[in-house]
């Protein structure tokens, strides 16, 4: 099963999800340019707009409460997908609350988080989720593909160096994997994309301007 193959039967609906145009919007730019910005900086911040026609979305682990607003606003005024991780956002409460004032005042598209709990939480708001996974050792790969039968939109693999483990997982699992971390070549990327993944994250310029064919 190749990575288009199952991303398009996560997307259509394999557990009954009515996505949004939105929603549909980001997925098609995720199959077509296959790379998320990981920003982790305000020089980065500038580095994605330059991008962005190469880039399929942003992932935003910087800001706080007072300054989130404003970097997820530049992005969708450029017409970028935005998720915000969570817990790199300074200030901000992981509970229900917290997840209020993401959905109902921030407003990205969705989410990043390593808590398991967060996921519906955020579900509930209608914000898409990405579970990231640090993989450790095989009690976590085993966590992983339980993490399949959750209703969360993408697992991302952390670190992305780890090819035999995203070929495995690529072939045991429906719901569609990303990799990230570790990640600073062009061919660090188009490595993790031979294997299954449907995308990388990485926060280096120089993946994201590349062309990964």
């Amino acid at each position: 099963m190749d990575a288009m193959a199952f991303s398009m039967e996560r997307i259509t609906g394999r557990r009954s999800l009515k996505r949004t145009k939105d929603e549909l919007e980001f997925f098609e730019r995720l199959q077509t340019y296959q790379k998320i910005a990981a920003i982790k900086t305000p020089k980065g911040l500038e580095e994605a707009i330059k991008y962005k026609d190469r880039i399929s979305a942003v992932f935003l682990l910087m800001g706080n409460i007072l300054t989130i607003k404003n970097y997820v606003e530049l992005f969708q005024k450029e017409g970028l997908p935005v998720f915000v991780h969570i817990e790199k956002i300074g200030g901000l409460s992981i509970n229900s609350e917290g997840l209020d004032f993401i959905a109902n005042y921030i407003k990205p598209l969705g989410i990043v988080t390593t808590k398991p709990n967060v996921i519906s939480l955020a579900k509930k708001r209608k914000l898409l989720t990405v579970q990231r996974i640090f993989m450790i050792d095989t009690e976590v790969y085993d966590y992983a593909k339980q993490m399949d039968k959750a209703e969360v939109d993408l697992i991302e693999i952390m670190p992305s160096r780890l090819p035999h483990v995203i070929q495995s997982l690529s072939r045991e699992m429906d719901t569609p994997l990303i990799t990230g971390g570790l990640l600073t070549e062009k061919e660090h990327a188009q490595e993790a994309l031979a294997c299954g993944a449907l995308a990388v994250t990485t926060s280096s310029s120089n993946v994201w301007k590349a062309d990964l064919t």
